[in-house]
């Protein structure tokens, strides 16, 4: 039995015949051909679901994905207004690494709007936006859709990461971020150094700068918390045009790099940012902008020595106090302060004076304006003077005799500084929520009261940064008790302009880091200082006043990375002290928990202890080492180790010996620690005995220099002692003038 086949080619229909001769048409002859009916029927799909490119059941109203996703579903337009737009579905994951965990070699999950691990890790998620395509038939027919708004919401096809490039800067986005920046950046001092008229201007003209648009675009996103830009990708632009074109220096392209150094410091890059800060100091330098140019205009002139401060500025957050760190000393400076920021955008010109008071020639004749920058950075100048002073306090170079002095001097000129302000620029409430610059003011009073606590909290016995036992014991008792009350005083006035901002200052307002170790440092006298007999405040309310330092540090600094290690520092501290306030424990004065002994690197291992850097200095967080052992090979040869034993023999016994025969008091021999009271005998003068009821100074512990993290005797303005201070053989080396930190 045999079946009908269907044909192979369908049946010719002959063609009409052609009607333009006028014939009539008639029947067309031929065999009709048969319909043979078709199993596979199309099925209605929903425009999501043709998108998503998924199996749509074609459910009327609302397929069963868009039901199930919340999507809306292009049939339930359909019926109701009979045309329908496309709307592209909402994305939940990516399919690619986002550009953090990808730099980092870690598992990105893709989540959006931000991937688990960069929440986990506080940094901020950029996914790399891929180039954008039209591709055919991805828009319904007639529907009208707009293409530069497919062009906004497409997330476009999913390509590999080394395909993936962020997108141009618009003029749009440009002009918008500029005019962030000179909103919420430009008030701070570290990034006053922008003519905003000039700058506004160019860009409206599209005639700036491209590296200074890249780094002022990519700061102003990061400093925002803008995370649907690529700022990421906009600042490594930025950073390879200026390493380009590094033999030709360029006032534009060191605009570019401050705030690129910025950039990398509040990404957590602190050693990139170390190193650029160098060749930022150099190519000021080349540009001999710690001089003045009087031929140039107004603008050009003030617009020079801003970028200079600003760069001045930077050495806080590496130096701090330590001057073979320093980019610009301040011998080197011939420039006058920041002029008021009216005068600056008006294009006028005024009279500031120098950095140091009566240091130049001729500034004397006529009158002198410091406004709030210009008090601010003579302020600064006098915080690392006092900050040099206590290094020397604490190695024991100082004179006991000499100390008294200092202080007074110091006090002197603070209050001299205090003087020089305006009646408006005075703190008070009032003065704090009219100033139209209020993270400058709010700087400037904060930093004030913290370098009154840095000259005083020498006389905290028992703090872990006060000075060493036998200087506490040479300083009168009435003058040291006036040194701790003074201290708790200021720590208060900190407190109470933290709580007041919290209560009337502008919330929005952005603050740089200084404002972030004010308020650590005055929490941590704070709680310390509610043991002793007669301070204001009790240990509950201490506690209750460090809580509102570290709400003011978590509420401004959130996504820092320079600011991560204090806000850590501080919710230990607090914890630690609520510990003794629940348990109503009376041991003797001590801080519970000083701030933590970040791990050292084998650059910090092998430097003396003047040179330890402060707890505050970014660069105990880069992780340098140094990798001289490599350069002589792995091993030593025979002849190589007799003669490095015989030098370490020698050492010893010049050691034990001392420089005239005489024994020095403090030395350990091999294999042997030495005892406290010889370490209290390194400090003490001569004839001075050191009373057994005072407490022994923690530069006076012992510390095995051969393991890196082995017992570190940490000082958190100080640094690591080092082992030849707390040996004694810091009496064998002469004082000279490179020696003053």
């Amino acid at each position: 039995m045999t079946e009908a086949l269907r044909p192979l080619r369908p049946f010719q229909v002959p063609s009409q015949p052609d009607l333009s001769q006028g014939s009539q048409p008639g029947p067309v002859p031929g065999p009709i051909p048969v319909s043979v009916p078709d199993t596979l029927q199309k099925r209605a799909i929903c425009s999501q679901c043709r998108i998503r490119k998924v199996r749509c059941d074609g459910r009327p109203n609302t397929c069963q994905n868009c039901d199930r996703l919340g999507f809306e579903c292009s049939f339930s337009s359909l019926s109701k207004l009979g045309q329908y737009v496309v709307k592209l579905p909402e994305r939940r994951r990516r399919m690619q690494a986002c550009i953090p965990c990808h730099s980092k070699k870690t598992r990105c999950l893709g989540e959006l709007p931000s991937c688990s691990s960069c929440v986990r890790r506080n940094r901020v998620c950029i996914y790399p936006s891929a180039p954008r395509t039209k591709r055919p038939g991805s828009t319904v027919e007639g529907a009208g859709v707009d293409d530069r708004s497919t062009r906004e919401v497409s997330p476009g096809p999913e390509v590999g990461m080394g395909a993936a490039e962020g997108p141009a800067l618009d003029h749009e986005t440009t002009l918008g971020l500029m005019e962030d920046y000179f909103r919420h950046l430009y008030p701070l001092p570290s990034f006053a150094f922008l003519h905003k008229p000039t700058v506004l201007q160019r860009c409206r003209d599209q005639t700036i700068n491209e590296t200074l648009k890249l780094a002022i675009c990519a700061i102003t996103a990061l400093q925002l918390q803008r995370t649907s830009l690529c700022h990421d990708l906009w600042v490594q632009q930025a950073e390879q045009s200026i390493l380009q074109q590094i033999g030709r220096a360029s006032i534009f392209n060191l605009q570019a790099l401050l705030l690129v150094i910025r950039y990398r410091i509040e990404s957590g890059e602190f050693p990139t940012a170390f190193m650029l800060a160098a060749l930022a100091a150099r190519t000021a330098l080349a540009l001999r902008l710690n001089y003045e140019r009087p031929e140039l205009s107004d603008v050009a002139q003030e617009a020079r020595r801003r970028l200079f401060w600003a760069l001045y500025l930077l050495d806080d957050f590496f130096c701090v106090g330590l001057r073979e760190f320093e980019l610009c000393p301040e011998e080197t400076i011939h420039l006058q302060l920041p002029c008021h920021e009216d005068y600056f955008e008006a294009g006028r010109s005024l009279r500031t004076g120098l950095l140091r008071p009566g240091t130049g020639p001729g500034l004397s004749d006529g009158p002198i304006f410091l406004g709030l920058r210009g008090v601010f950075l003579r302020l600064t100048s006098v915080r690392r003077a006092v900050m040099r002073f206590n290094r020397r306090v604490g190695l024991g170079e100082e004179l006991s005799s000499t100390i008294g002095g200092s202080i007074r001097r110091f006090e002197e000129e603070l209050r001299s500084l205090n003087a020089s302000l305006e009646p408006p620029d005075q703190y008070s409430v009032s003065n704090l929520t009219t100033c139209r610059w209020q993270a400058q003011f709010l700087m400037l009073h904060m930093s004030l009261h913290q370098c009154h606590c840095d000259l005083y909290r020498l006389g905290l016995d028992g703090y872990s940064e006060a000075a060493p036992s036998p200087v506490l014991v040479a300083i009168h008792p009435r003058d040291r008790i006036a040194m701790q009350f003074k201290c708790l005083e200021h720590a208060e006035s900190i407190i109470r302009i933290v709580s007041d901002f919290s209560n009337h200052g502008d919330g929005d307002c952005l603050l740089e880091r200084d404002a972030a170790v004010c308020a650590f440092e005055s929490a941590r006298l704070v709680m310390f200082g509610s043991r002793i007999p007669g301070s204001t405040s009790s240990l509950d309310v201490a506690i209750n006043k460090a809580k509102l330092s570290l709400s003011l540090i978590t509420r401004f600094f959130p996504y820092s990375a320079s600011t991560q290690p204090l806000r850590k520092d501080l919710e230990r501290l607090i914890a630690s002290y609520s510990v003794r306030l629940a348990l109503q424990t009376q041991e003797s004065f001590s801080e519970p928990d000083p701030p933590s002994a970040r791990s050292s690197t084998k650059v910090s291992q092998y430097a003396s202890a003047r040179q330890r850097l402060s707890v505050q200095s970014l660069l105990l967080q880069s992780d340098f080492v140094d990798d001289s052992n490599e350069i002589a090979g792995p091993t030593q040869g025979p002849v190589t180790q007799t003669l490095a034993n015989n030098v370490q023999t020698d050492v010893q016994t010049i050691h034990a010996s001392g420089p005239r025969g005489g024994t020095v008091v403090g030395v350990a021999t091999p294999g042997t620690a030495p005892s406290a009271a010889s370490r209290n005998q390194g400090w003490s003068t001569a004839g001075q005995a050191n009373p057994g009821n005072i407490q022994v100074s923690p530069f006076g512990l012992s510390l095995d220099a051969g393991q890196e993290d082995a017992g570190l005797i940490f000082n958190p303005w100080m640094g690591f002692a080092g082992t030849d201070d707390m040996y004694g053989a810091s009496a064998l080396r002469p004082s000279g003038p490179d020696d003053e930190f």
